[in-house]
Order: structure tokens, then sequence, then C-alpha cells
């Protein structure tokens, strides 16, 4: 790595499926009023963080994660690069669907939390959701790009940051971070790689 680069998570504000008790994950919910709001406000606070200027803005193609983008770039007026590669972490047959329902169907876990468990036959695991995200890691990396913004989902941005602090998807079985809705991360990389958290999961 030779550039120093910035790079901004924000996970997307509240979601119908936060209100309605229904899985996130491939469920394409869109934001509630009071996310729509919270998005607003994010836009707002990163404005302050110097992010209309030069940023690059890579957006989930999921809904809640593209409206939380909308809102956030009436203040920014980014254009978003939407990809499906930083979707939220793939549930199978459980996607979208009650929690009552999913928790009922679910294959059962086997003793502590592992990382090759999938909750439905057709769901990832969260080593495949690691081996989906990891080559995106390492483009934003290595590319010439030096002010990246990210709107994705819970899950999938906790990979990210334990990506961006060296660990590997078996060091998630000690640690791993996990924000809220609206939760906004930064990190600064310097030209030699390494990585300052100036601040992981904050609310504006």
């Amino acid at each position: 790595m030779s550039k120093a680069k910035t790079i901004i998570m924000v996970q997307h504000t509240q979601s119908v499926h936060h209100t309605n008790r229904h899985a996130g994950a491939w469920g394409d919910w869109e934001l509630t009023e009071l996310g729509h709001s919270q998005a607003a406000a994010i836009g707002q606070y990163l404005l302050g963080e110097g992010c209309a200027e030069g940023y690059t803005m890579y957006v989930s193609d999921l809904k809640r994660a593209f409206q939380t983008a909308e809102e956030i770039n009436r203040s920014l007026g980014l254009t978003p690069i939407v990809t499906d590669v930083i979707r939220e972490v793939n549930a199978g047959a459980g996607n979208g669907q009650p929690w009552e329902w999913f928790d009922a169907n679910k294959i059962p876990l086997v003793g502590e939390y592992n990382i090759d468990y999938k909750p439905f036959a057709d769901a990832e695991s969260d080593r495949d959701l690691w081996n989906r995200l990891y080559p995106f890691y390492r483009e934003i990396l290595e590319n010439d790009l030096d002010k990246i913004l990210i709107v994705s989902h819970g899950t999938a941005l906790s990979f990210l940051q334990s990506m961006l602090m060296g660990l590997t998807v078996e060091s998630r079985i000690t640690f791993r971070c996990q924000g809220r809705s609206g939760s906004i991360s930064r990190f600064e990389v310097d030209e030699k790689g390494n990585v300052i958290a100036k601040y992981i999961n904050v609310h504006c």
C-alpha cells in the first residue's frame, strides 16, 4: 500500500424490520420515518467531517442502505457506487422472515459460536460472508482512492472493521465489533498500511 486513506463506514438507520420484528438479512426493507430523519442527521454530521469533498461512496443495493445513502446525499451530493457485494449476510430461507418463525425453523447451533454455522441450508456462514467481503476490502485498500465512504449493514460492516484491524475470520470467535443502526466509524490508514481507528460505531 502506498497511499494514505480515510475510510468512513455508516450502518443504515432504522428500518421497518427493526419495528416489525422481522429478520433483516437480504429482506429488502425500507427505512422508517425515524430512519429517514436519522440518515439526514448523519448527512449533516458527515458534511462537518468533510465528506462532501473528494469522497467516493459505496452503497449496498438493499433499500434500507440505499435510502440511508439518499438522505445522506442531500447534504453531501455524492454519486454512489451501488453494489450487492456489501449486502448484509444472506440468511437464505430466513431472509425477511418474522423472528418467531426464524427461531422456530433454523438449524440448531451445537456448542459455542461457529464461523461455519448456517441457520438455513441456503444461508451464508460467517466464513462465507468473510470470503464475499474480502476482495472488496482488498480493493478499497489497493485502489487509488484516498477518501472512501461505505453505507452498508451491521454484520457486513463488523466484518470490514475486523479486516481493517488486521484480524482473521477465526479471530471473530473471541473478538468482534457490532454497532447499532445509524452507527458511524472512521479509520485512518497510512502509506504503510497502519490503521488508526479514530472512532468505531458512534452516533451523531
